[in-house]
């Protein structure tokens, strides 16, 4: 099953709709002659399910759950899912392929007078991280601007005098940046891998300090100028993706590329049946899918009945995947190929 789970809906909406899929389900099922024992015992799991508390959504977020009698599974993921269920002696995971793209993660490092944030972004929103137990939680709070005023009085003594003068002497930048020194260290048990991408969110001094004790070799170069306590999370997502995307999108540009250096040689097929049956035999190292949705999406899907195109990019996509293959699902501009499947062949 597949539904949205929109910002302004109440859990119990999202629960509203789990029902009423369940219901189409059970329908489905056994008018495909499965007796109605049979048909709870596959949905019971899923009933179970609503049975628990349920966790609020994150804005923009779907639902996506696989089930049968021996159980089921939950992902919330950042995608605008059609409200659909598939029944059949398989899985659907067509409504999911868009997750193959350059979806993310990335992380956004907001940086400010008064506090530290980490986010977690995808193509679709960001949100904020809870770091609490964890060691960056120590350093999310910035220290304290610490200052020295200095006041001269005039010499009234004659013409030579001294003029009078008041200032302050800032000490804060060299405690700043120690207290960025920290954050850097601990910054690298949160994040997954050397290669996923940061954007620094700050003033441009903020940054600039920030930058001169980074060690985390996916800093991006440019950042999200500005105090992003001013932006909203879809403000500074607008502004953060931009600049995560082409890093996110190298390995398929660089696969794209080998696609047409290889094209002609014997090395790529762009024929559905074809690439279909590679897949299954291992032979895919690398598959572009087309993402554009199909005109209309049925609520309930009899996959016995959908083995046309649709089914193909859906069959070609797992088995490259079980077969330790990479597959992009991108959009009509971005394939290499004008078909709706493009494989790059290991042999």
């Amino acid at each position: 099953m597949f539904l949205p789970t929109p910002r302004a809906e109440a859990p119990d909406r999202h629960d509203t709709r789990v029902n009423s899929l369940l219901r189409q389900a059970e329908q489905a099922l056994r008018a495909d002659g499965l007796p109605a024992a049979e048909a709870q015992q596959v949905l019971a799991p899923a009933r179970r399910l609503l049975e628990r508390p349920r966790r609020p959504a994150q804005p923009g977020d779907g639902l996506a759950l696989f089930g049968d009698q021996g159980g089921v599974r939950e992902f919330r993921v950042p995608l605008r899912l059609p409200e659909t269920v598939a029944v059949g002696d398989r899985f659907l995971v067509r409504p999911l392929l868009p997750l193959l793209g350059a979806a993310g993660p990335y992380y956004v490092l907001a940086l400010n007078q008064d506090e530290i944030r980490l986010l977690e972004g995808s193509r679709h929103s960001l949100r904020e991280m809870p770091l609490d137990g964890l060691p960056l939680a120590v350093w999310l709070t910035m220290p304290r601007r610490r200052a020295q005023v200095h006041a001269f009085v005039a010499d009234r003594g004659g013409a030579g005098g001294h003029a009078v003068y008041h200032g302050i002497e800032d000490d804060h930048t060299p405690l700043v940046r120690q207290h960025f020194q920290r954050v850097d260290r601990a910054l690298r048990d949160v994040l997954p891998a050397d290669d996923v991408p940061l954007v620094l969110a700050g003033v441009r001094s903020t940054q600039a300090l920030y930058r001169q004790v980074n060690t985390h070799p996916g800093l991006i170069g440019e950042g999200v100028d500005g105090n992003p306590r001013d932006l909203s999370l879809d403000q500074l997502h607008r502004a953060a993706w931009p600049l995560a995307e082409p890093v996110l999108r190298a390995g398929e540009t660089t696969a794209a590329a080998i696609y047409r250096e290889l094209h002609g040689t014997g090395r790529t097929s762009a024929d559905d049946t074809a690439v279909r049956a590679a897949a299954e035999q291992g032979r895919i190292e690398t598959l572009f899918v087309r993402t554009d949705p199909p005109a209309s999406t049925p609520t309930v899907i009899r996959l016995n009945d959908h083995a046309g195109m649709v089914d193909h990019r859906d069959a070609a996509a797992v088995a490259t995947l079980r077969h330790g293959g990479v597959v992009y699902a991108v959009s009509r501009d971005r394939m290499p190929d004008t078909a709706p499947m493009a494989a790059i062949l290991r042999y």
